[in-house]
């Protein structure tokens, strides 16, 4: 099974733990915070100095940049490969975007991470299944069953 992980780049360390744990088990696992001699990793950092700065840009401004158009086909590009998202909470737009776009195009979807009280949405509904952090191995089960 191949495995698309959203999650937020303050979450990199996370994102990568997962990915190389998922793939102890086999699984091929697409981290976007993680380059290598196939894929190609976009930081803010390309566009300004400061991140403080990034709110000089709005959507419309920000897509316009080469820089993101290419980050946006190489997240595209892997998110179509795979077989199943991963969204690793907590997380922000684009991950929820990519998470819903994934479930759309018939892929599993699977919500792990940390789960605050008092924050939640109805819509993750959608999803094949919520695992929290301690879930982790209940999580790798079912995605072993369904391989």
């Amino acid at each position: 099974m191949k495995i698309y992980i959203a999650s937020s780049w303050k979450n990199q360390k996370a994102v990568i733990t997962l990915a190389e744990y998922l793939e102890r088990y086999g699984f091929e696992v697409d981290a976007f915070c993680r380059s290598n001699d196939k894929r190609y990793v976009f930081h803010w950092s390309e566009l300004v100095d400061n991140e403080d700065d990034l709110a000089n840009y709005d959507a419309i401004d920000m897509l316009a940049d080469p820089r993101t158009q290419r980050a946006f086909k190489e997240d595209s590009k892997w998110l179509n490969w795979s077989d199943c998202v991963i969204m690793l909470m907590p997380c922000g737009r684009s991950s929820h975007l990519e998470g819903g776009y994934g479930k759309g195009q018939g892929k599993l979807l699977y919500i792990y991470g940390a789960f605050p009280k008092g924050e939640f949405d109805v819509m993750y509904g959608f999803a094949d299944g919520l695992f929290r952090t301690e879930e982790i191995d209940k999580l790798v089960g079912i995605l072993l069953d369904v391989a």
